[in-house]
């Protein structure tokens, strides 16, 4: 079935594609076999991230053998019926953590993040909202972000380095929200980012140092066929296609893979 979102695991050993046909797997990339399939999800998978390393290094005993700071042995994934499941990589039988949708929301997500120390979720909903999710405080969202009322579904969501400003990305527009000042009412939350206006953001990306923002638009095929052409431009290489729909970068922040509406992934081998 077409692969609708692809994820690089942090140590690079391995890529996670979700598909339609609501299967999440893991490949192994030294010899390009499955190596392991999550069973789980009930529709299309829309959203693959693991959660950030930091957390994972903090919480070890410094008296113990030092960990890889690229493993991140917790996988989050989304589908497009709403389905917000957690698995633990290391545990291959365990049964994945669901968070579940508040009352009155319909059961619809379309992108998903982590805060970058790893403790917090963000999941786009159909309905205007982001619901804000903390491990270990129980499956209902501790709040909900609320969008005005004609800004369409949040389609994509990117949390920058400073860990409390939230990108997110509607029909209307792309918002960066200061998760700080979100009870404050005196001043509206958010400010926007002019680019694009009226479509359907499929992937934001945003750098390290959170100095760059990298955003394509598409709609996965979800409305049938588009006449979308985005275009996305690295130094001197680009990429054009009718119809992308999932970028993912590498550790290193160099190397660029996409995935289209067939059933298959692609690695440039011309980028610099």
């Amino acid at each position: 079935k077409p692969v609708s979102v692809l994820r690089i695991s942090p140590d690079e050993y391995g890529v996670v594609s979700g598909a339609w046909d609501r299967a999440v797997l893991y490949w192994d990339l030294n010899t390009g076999k499955l190596a392991r399939a999550f069973a789980g999800h009930m529709s299309q998978i829309s959203s693959i991230e693991f959660q950030p390393w930091s957390t994972q290094v903090q919480a070890q005993d410094v008296d113990t053998e030092p960990v890889d700071k690229r493993a991140s042995p917790v996988l989050l994934t989304t589908s497009i019926d709403g389905q917000c499941l957690l698995w633990d990589m290391r545990a291959p039988k365990a049964l994945p953590q669901s968070f579940h949708l508040p009352k009155k929301t319909p059961p619809w997500a379309t992108s998903a993040c982590w805060s970058c120390d790893g403790r917090r979720i963000y999941v786009g909903r159909r309905n205007n909202t982001v619901d804000e999710y903390e491990l270990g405080m129980g499956s209902q969202p501790s709040r909900t972000l609320k969008l005005p009322m004609n800004s369409g579904p949040v389609t994509a969501l990117a949390m920058m380095g400073n860990n409390r400003s939230l990108v997110c990305a509607s029909t209307d527009n792309v918002r960066m929200w200061d998760l700080a000042s979100v009870e404050r009412r005196s001043s509206v939350p958010f400010q926007i980012i002019p680019g694009h206006h009226g479509g359907t953001i499929s992937t934001i990306l945003v750098d390290e140092t959170s100095r760059y923002m990298l955003t394509t638009s598409g709609n996965r095929g979800w409305d049938g066929s588009s006449n979308n052409r985005p275009l996305v431009i690295l130094d001197d290489y680009f990429v054009k296609d009718g119809q992308l729909s999932e970028l993912l970068e590498s550790s290193n922040g160099i190397d660029i893979a996409w995935a289209s509406k067939g059933d298959y992934f692609e690695i440039p081998s011309d980028n610099p």
